[in-house]
C-alpha cells in the first residue's frame, strides 16, 4: 500500500512540475511572443496593400487596352450570339402560290392566290395588292392566323388593257406572336372559335336565272360574329377555276343560315365549289357582345 501511494504522489509531482515550467515559460517568453504577432500583423497588412496597389496599377495602367480590347470582343460575340438566337426565333416568310386571273365579261377581272404561314406561334396582318404590267390594284389589308393556309382575291377588277405579268405583292407586313400565357393551347382556341360546319355547298347553271352557289352554315361554337365571310373556290377536279366571296350580317351562337351567292357573267362549268370561312380571331371586332335578357329572381317575391 505505501508503495502506491508514493507512485500515485510522484506521478502528481512531475505534472505539477510540468505546468509550472510551461507557466514559467509563457510568462518570461509573453512580451517577445506579443512583438512577434505585431509584426506579423504588421507584414500581412503590407501584403494586403500591396496586393490592391499592384492591382489597380495593373487594371489601369498595364492590362486596361487588352481587358477593354476583350470587353469589345466579347460584346461583339455576345451580338452575334442575339442575332443568332433572334434569327432562329423569328417568323418564317409567308409561302404565295402562282398568281391566278379568270377573266369575265365587260372587262372584268378576278385574280386569286393562296398563301400559307407555316409559323405555329405567329400571326400576320399586312397590307397587299396585285401587280400587274402597266397597272396594280387598290391595296387591301388582309390577315393570316398561325399554321394555316388561304386564299386572298381581288374581285372584279376593271381594265381595258390585257392583265399580264400578274404579281402578288406584299407592301406590309406586322408580325405577332402568340402569347402563351394567354393562349396556352393554340389548336384547341382555335378549334372553338372556328366551328363553323358547311353543309351541302351547290354548284346551280341553268338557263332561267344567273349562275350561283347555294350552301347552309351552321355555328357549332359558343359565339357570335359580326360579318363572317367566306370565300368560294370553283373547281375543275383539283383546279380552281373561278373565285368569289360573299360576306354574312352576323351569325348566332347555334344558329343555321342558307346562302345564297350570284355569280356574274361567264362561269365556267365546275364540278364542285369549296367553302372556305375567313376569320380573324385575333379580331375583338369580329364577336359580337353577349346579351342577357332581364331575369327576375324568385326568391324576392312574396
Amino acid at each position: 500500500m505505501p508503495d502506491s501511494n508514493n507512485n500515485i504522489l510522484l506521478q502528481e509531482e512531475k505534472q505539477d512540475s510540468k505546468l509550472y515550467r510551461r507557466t514559467l515559460w509563457w510568462v518570461e517568453h509573453r512580451e517577445q511572443l506579443g512583438k512577434i504577432g505585431i509584426i506579423l500583423l504588421i507584414i500581412l497588412d503590407a501584403c494586403l496593400v500591396l496586393f490592391v496597389a499592384w492591382s489597380l496599377v495593373d487594371a489601369f495602367l498595364i492590362s486596361s487596352g487588352s481587358e477593354q480590347r476583350s470587353v469589345v470582343d466579347s460584346v461583339a460575340l455576345n451580338q452575334d450570339d442575339l442575332h443568332a438566337y433572334t434569327a432562329a426565333r423569328a417568323a418564317t416568310p409567308l409561302a404565295v402560290s402562282d398568281v391566278q386571273v379568270f377573266g369575265s365579261t365587260n372587262n372584268k377581272y378576278d385574280f386569286y392566290t393562296q398563301l400559307e404561314n407555316p409559323n405555329a406561334d405567329w400571326w400576320a396582318e399586312f397590307d397587299y395588292q396585285f401587280v400587274f404590267d402597266g397597272g396594280s390594284t387598290v391595296v387591301k389589308q388582309g390577315f393570316i392566323l398561325p399554321g394555316s393556309k388561304k386564299p386572298v382575291a381581288e374581285l372584279a377588277f376593271s381594265s381595258t388593257a390585257g392583265i399580264v405579268n400578274v404579281q402578288f405583292q406584299f407592301q406590309k407586313i406586322s408580325w405577332h406572336r402568340l402569347d402563351h400565357h394567354v393562349i396556352s393551347d393554340y389548336t384547341k382556341w382555335s378549334q372553338d372559335r372556328l366551328g363553323l360546319e358547311i353543309l351541302n355547298p351547290t354548284v346551280v347553271q341553268d338557263a332561267t336565272g344567273p349562275f350561283r352557289t347555294t350552301f347552309t352554315v351552321r355555328n357549332h361554337t359558343a359565339y357570335s360574329y359580326y360579318n363572317p365571310t367566306f370565300y368560294l373556290l370553283l373547281k375543275r377536279g383539283s383546279a380552281v377555276i373561278a373565285v368569289n366571296k360573299t360576306t354574312m350580317q352576323s351569325l348566332a351562337p347555334g344558329e343555321v343560315q342558307d346562302v345564297v351567292v350570284n355569280w356574274f357573267g361567264s362561269v365556267p362549268s365546275a364540278s364542285q365549289v369549296d367553302i372556305i370561312p375567313d376569320l380573324n380571331l385575333f379580331d375583338p371586332m369580329l364577336y359580337k357582345p353577349l346579351v342577357g335578357s332581364p331575369t327576375i329572381d324568385t326568391r324576392s317575391l312574396p
